[in-house]
């Protein structure tokens, strides 16, 4: 039974992560960021940017088009996931690494994200509990007694929107079969893929994630009470750290799918501490402020369609 998402599981399913690797086809020049509105991890990595000052700019990767499956996009990150962030012409995937990659090199001048030594460990353990909770499969995958909102609602019965993709990647990886860098990331993502899906769809399986998620949260609940949140501070420090911003997207998430009433009170610690991260500027600046379905997500996502339609546009 998988009850963790593929990526913290099988490392052999994915490429390892890039740190700042130069890369032919990013742009030589400036910071930049490839990510997409309603993306868990582009949240993540939005929030930091914002909380560390840096200015950026925005390539957004409609995941909804399934542009993260375009060539031009896959040569820069053949795991085929948002978020990609490039700095002067080199490449850093997977979130986490791209979160320390700008803490250390901007975090330093302003005290951003800066922890005493003796609270590192418990910022990293906290970090890695909120990478290892299957947000993916509580997104996508049909919960009983949970109505997902617009956009999700239509692609939740029986892994629909994640066999799409499989079987748009087959299609990929026959027509690319000559670009042995293209055809081995499609074939990989597939992998992955097949993979979420058969974890969503088994019989039991989704109950048994939902109950794996509230057993996170109840420790999440208890560290709040007996941490530094108690004393004014937040979950794994005095200040602010890296561990708050994982958080911070995790609870969002679990909210806007409708799970918040199966894994926490309404008047409970960890409500409070939602409170806390959702108040703070980055939050609503990296967050909010992208998760305007509509304008960021729906209306994008037609103009691209239209376009591929009268021939524009044909990287997928």
């Amino acid at each position: 039974m998988r009850l963790k998402p593929v990526y913290a599981t099988d490392p052999n399913l994915v490429d390892a992560p890039l740190t700042q690797v130069p890369i032919q086809w990013a742009p030589k020049q400036g910071i930049h960021l490839y990510h997409f509105p309603l993306s868990l991890d582009s949240q993540k990595v939005r929030q930091g940017l914002e909380e560390l000052g840096v200015q950026w700019q925005s390539h957004p990767i409609l995941l909804s088009a399934h542009q993260q499956f375009s060539p031009s996009y896959v040569r820069i990150n053949s795991r085929c996931v948002v978020p990609t962030l490039v700095i002067d012409g080199k490449v850093t995937t997977d979130t986490i690494n791209i979160l320390d990659l700008l803490a250390n090199r901007f975090g330093t001048a302003s005290n951003c994200f800066d922890t005493s030594e003796e609270e590192k460990e418990s910022v990293k353990y906290w970090i890695n509990k909120a990478a290892g909770l299957f947000i993916e499969a509580m997104t996508y995958g049909h919960i009983e007694g949970v109505k997902k909102p617009f956009p999700l609602r239509n692609g939740s019965e029986n892994g629909r929107s994640h066999q799409d993709k499989v079987d748009l990647l087959s299609g990929l990886i026959d027509r690319y079969k000559k670009d042995p860098t293209l055809r081995t990331a499609y074939e990989k993502k597939r992998a992955v893929i097949e993979a979420t899906k058969e974890a969503m769809v088994a019989q039991g399986q989704m109950s048994a994630i939902v109950d794996a998620t509230r057993v996170e949260l109840e420790d999440l609940a208890h560290q709040l009470a007996s941490g530094q949140f108690a004393d004014g501070g937040w979950l794994a420090s005095d200040a602010f750290s890296l561990a708050d911003v994982q958080w911070g997207a995790v609870l969002y998430r679990l909210q806007w799918v409708g799970l918040q009433p199966l894994l926490w009170e309404d008047d409970s610690i960890t409500s409070a501490y939602a409170e806390k991260l959702f108040a703070k500027a980055s939050f609503q600046t990296g967050v909010v402020q992208w998760s305007k379905v509509g304008s960021k997500v729906v209306l994008p996502t037609l103009r691209y369609k239209l376009l591929r339609a009268l021939g524009l546009k044909n990287d997928v």
